[in-house]
């Protein structure tokens, strides 16, 4: 054989174990953003706009609330501030929080307990007089939920952004009643599954009971799986982490984690979905960017990851 041949041989076969073949399996990174209908910032919106930048430049799935919109008092601003923060290949999709402006412009009638932070009829109060953010969604009958989703599609599609097939239930409570109304109004896609143990901490304690009942096998490895009880097919993509619940550590580690099965398994894909919120950007989004400028630094880790969103993560689990 010509040593010239024999040489490019040998580089061929070196590249071809050093180098991802057709359909090998990567780390798929899923950026998720909460808009909780509360209020929106500039100093939110600085925050969002440095951790793109520490993804760079990553598509974000925006789950937005369509409570800014149904206020007393609608902040004027606020269709020109999310159609500014959706960027050309991000996701708009629904995030639905039962607040009472939002149920009544649904035609429904507001359920004022139970509290998932608290269990109780005490529900978080805000300076404009809306409240019901955490009013447990399952308090709600289905033919109501549907009506809260229809009013929440049509209110963002009035920004004249797209709208997905993707959905995220307030408190991370999609119980079979909201995935059924979810299904049922055309949606293909939740991403409210988390684990329970990184949300029972402080205020939060009867939250993470509460999910334990919701979401009692999911933790922060879990992967995309079918549900097809009831519903007809929906894929849920579970949350891998949380800015506001989890360390920088802790977030490196579930990426160490992923690398560690896709290595086991290296065909196939292994999802990191985080999640962090538009609300408070501002205290805790920053816990994102040194947990990936430390995962950058491992190149074996590094090199095989690829973003996405939601929607098309969902479409990598189907094919």
């Amino acid at each position: 054989m010509p040593k010239r041949i024999g040489t490019w041989l040998v580089a061929a076969a070196l590249a071809a174990c050093s180098s991802h073949s057709h359909g090998a399996g990567r780390i798929v990174v899923v950026l998720t953003l909460d808009w909780e209908g509360a209020t929106m910032s500039s100093d939110a919106l600085d925050a969002i706009d440095a951790t793109r930048k520490r993804f760079s430049g990553a598509p974000i799935t925006h789950f937005v609330s369509a409570a800014y919109f149904t206020k007393a008092t609608p902040d004027p601003t606020a269709t020109d501030t999310l159609t500014a923060a959706v960027h050309t290949g991000d996701e708009l999709a629904v995030h639905l929080h039962a607040w009472r402006s939002l149920a009544t412009v649904s035609g429904v009638t507001p359920r004022l307990s139970p509290s998932f932070l608290t269990g109780t009829d005490q529900l978080l109060p805000f300076d404009d007089g809306d409240t019901g953010f955490d009013v447990d969604l399952d308090a709600y009958p289905l033919v109501d939920l549907r009506a809260m989703l229809r009013t929440s599609r049509s209110l963002l599609e009035a920004t004249h952004l797209p709208v997905s097939k993707s959905f995220r239930a307030g408190g991370y409570l999609a119980t079979p009643k909201v995935l059924e109304a979810i299904h049922d109004e055309g949606f293909t896609v939740d991403s409210s599954a988390t684990d329970f143990r990184r949300i029972n901490i402080g205020k939060d304690e009867f939250l993470g009971k509460r999910l334990q009942k919701v979401w009692p096998t999911i933790d922060s490895g879990s992967q995309p799986y079918r549900i097809t009880e009831k519903t007809g097919e929906l894929i849920e993509l579970p949350i891998a982490a949380i800015a506001d619940y989890s360390t920088a550590a802790q977030i490196v580690a579930v990426f160490e984690a992923a690398h560690a099965k896709l290595r086991a398994s290296p065909s196939h894909d292994v999802f990191v979905v985080l999640a962090f919120h538009e609300e408070t950007a501002v205290d805790f989004a920053e816990r994102l960017g040194p947990a990936m400028a430390t995962v950058r630094t491992r190149p074996e880790i590094a090199d095989e990851l690829t973003y996405t969103t939601v929607q098309q993560a969902a479409e990598r689990v189907r094919h």
